[in-house]
This record gives structure tokens, C-alpha cells and sequence, in this order.
């Protein structure tokens, strides 16, 4: 087995995108990017714009060869959307490809009236109808049973996990579980997993939208599960800020499991582009009008795509990773 983790925060786009290579398959997972429209009433800097640009094309390369699709559900970083903002994916630029994959895809229940609205769009652009895969195995395949999109109860509906599996090894990929209920937890670890790839909690968020009784509950579960999987990789809504990036620091100290974030895991620089943003604008600014050049095709990245790379030189944060 194969896993390539290709885009989420640490890799510098919000989203949970990954590619699982089997003998004879290859599993794309969650191929949806997007940049978070607002961060401190600042638009996507225009790295930012260049490194999700990169980032969509790997999903579209992945998706050329891939024999099995699966979306966990249907927020805009997760899915190729029917109308997407400059800096997300379209449905109609993988549509044809979508057609000739199996596609595993989050099932109609326990669904936000936005969310199951895009189910539908994606089952007409793709002219397919979605069979529902939740709590069923279909060879290295296994789908989980609706779980919470973090805290229990909240309105934004349920997400489903994938578990892969070929020989003694066992992927799973917890999307948007965010460590705040421990019945996930406990399902993960019964599928004897020794690769997990889950979402982490929004500390980026205020204490109005993250209570400190939820904060210490996800740290908890958080412990018991780097303590009980060989390779822990934590990533997504957690590494938005500063502070989640500390936290995950914090977390690798508490076990000889290897845990750290998906940049980590691929070895690659970390790139928090979006705990990193106010940085970005005040070394490298940007033009007031230059996101609405951008969406009308007047205006390119190019020059932000260069000097991007100078600026985290002189910000000294390239290469500040997490994994022990």
C-alpha cells in the first residue's frame, strides 16, 4: 500500500485529499481544495492561490487514473463543486473523468439541506445515481456508518470514515471527525488500524464556537489515539492557526508513536499558509482589485508564486514541521 496525502493545511489548502495505491487499485479520496474565503477579513493570498492551483491539477491527475472515488461528504473542500469560487474545483472539470471511476459516496441520510442538495447536483452532472456504501465492506474497502462532523448534534450533518486494507496494512481516513466525540474514536480502533488520517479540532475558532469542555475533550481523545496507532497524522480544520500547529507539537511529545501532521507524514516542508496569512499580506502585499483581476482572468500568480517562497524564507518558517 501506497498513501500520498496531496492536499490539506499542512500542504497549504483547507481539504482532506489523498491517494491510496493498491496492486490493482487506485483510491482517490475526498478531491475537493479550498483556501478559506475570509481569514481576518483577508481574501486567499495570492501563494495561497498559486500553491491550490498546483494542488487542483494533482487532483485531476489523480483522478485520470483512478479506479475508486470516495467522498466522505460534500463541504466545498472535500468535492468538486457544482459552482465553485476562483479557488476551488468545478464538477465540470472532472466530470467525465468521475464517470469512469467507482465512486463511493457519502449516503443521502444525516445530510444539511446545502450538503444534500450538492449530492444531488454531483449525481446529475455525473449522470449517476449514488448507491449508498455507509457500514458496508466491498473488498479492501470498508465504510463507516454516519459519524458526527465534530461536536455530536451540531447542524452541519455527518460524515463517513474509509477504512483500507491490504495485507497487514490498514489506512483509515477519519475526515472532518475533529476528535470531539469518542464514539468514532472507538470505531477507528476497532479496525485495528496502523495509518490514521483525521481531521483535528478547530482551535482556530473562538471560545464562543469551541468551548474549553470540547477543547479538553478532543486533547483527550487525541491522546488515546496516538497512543494506540502506530502512525497518527492530524491534520485540516487543527492547523488553520498557530496554536493548532503548537498543539500537535504538544501531542507528539505524549507517545513513541509517530504522529504529526500530513506534510510530516509525506516529508515535505510544512506549509501553514492560512494560520500564516496576516504574515503573508504584510511582507508580500497585495493590490486591492487583484482577487477581482484574478476572477476575471486579468491577473495571474506567477509573480506571487516566486517571491512566495522568499517570503517563508524571511519569515523563518519553512521547515518548521512537527513529526519526532
Amino acid at each position: 500500500m501506497k498513501i500520498e496525502i496531496l492536499g490539506t493545511e499542512s500542504l497549504g489548502v483547507r481539504g482532506l485529499f489523498c491517494v491510496i495505491e493498491l496492486k490493482d487499485r487506485k483510491i482517490v479520496i475526498d478531491p475537493g481544495i479550498a483556501l478559506g474565503y475570509q481569514r481576518h477579513g483577508l481574501l486567499p493570498h495570492p501563494f495561497q492561490v498559486a500553491i491550490g492551483a498546483a494542488i487542483r491539477e494533482k487532483i485531476i491527475k489523480a483522478l485520470k487514473k483512478a479506479t475508486d472515488v470516495v467522498m466522505s461528504h460534500f463541504h466545498g473542500d472535500h468535492i468538486p463543486l457544482p459552482n465553485p469560487n476562483p479557488y476551488q474545483l468545478g464538477i465540470g472539470q472532472v466530470a467525465g473523468l468521475l464517470r469512469h471511476s467507482k465512486l463511493w459516496v457519502k449516503g443521502p441520510e444525516e445530510l444539511s439541506p446545502l450538503t444534500r442538495a450538492r449530492r444531488e447536483s454531483l449525481s446529475c452532472a455525473l449522470l449517476k445515481k449514488f448507491p449508498n456504501p455507509e457500514g458496508k465492506k466491498f473488498g479492501p474497502l470498508t465504510f463507516s456508518l454516519p459519524v458526527p462532523h465534530g461536536e455530536p448534534g451540531e447542524k452541519r450533518g455527518k460524515v463517513m470514515m474509509t477504512k483500507i486494507e491490504e495485507d497487514d496494512q490498514v489506512f483509515v481516513h477519519a475526515s472532518d471527525i475533529q476528535l470531539l466525540d469518542e464514539r468514532p474514536i472507538q470505531k477507528i480502533l476497532g479496525w485495528h488500524p496502523t495509518v490514521v488520517l483525521a481531521s483535528g479540532p478547530p482551535l482556530y475558532l473562538s471560545f464562543f464556537s469551541l468551548s474549553g469542555k470540547q477543547r479538553e475533550r478532543a486533547w483527550k481523545n487525541a491522546v488515546y489515539l496516538a497512543r494506540n496507532v502506530d502512525t497518527l497524522i492530524v491534520d485540516h480544520h487543527l492547523l488553520r492557526s498557530e496554536e493548532g500547529i503548537k498543539w500537535l507539537k504538544r501531542l507528539a511529545r505524549t507517545t513513541k508513536n509517530r504522529v504529526g501532521s500530513a506534510a510530516d507524514f509525506m516529508k515535505r516542508k510544512p506549509l501553514f499558509l492560512e494560520a500564516w496569512r496576516r504574515e503573508l499580506y504584510q511582507i508580500l502585499p497585495v493590490p486591492v482589485k487583484w482577487h477581482q483581476n484574478y476572477a476575471q482572468r486579468k491577473v495571474n500568480f506567477d509573480y506571487y508564486r516566486i517571491k512566495g517562497w522568499e517570503v517563508l524564507r524571511k519569515m523563518n518558517l519553512v521547515g518548521q514541521g512537527v513529526d519526532k
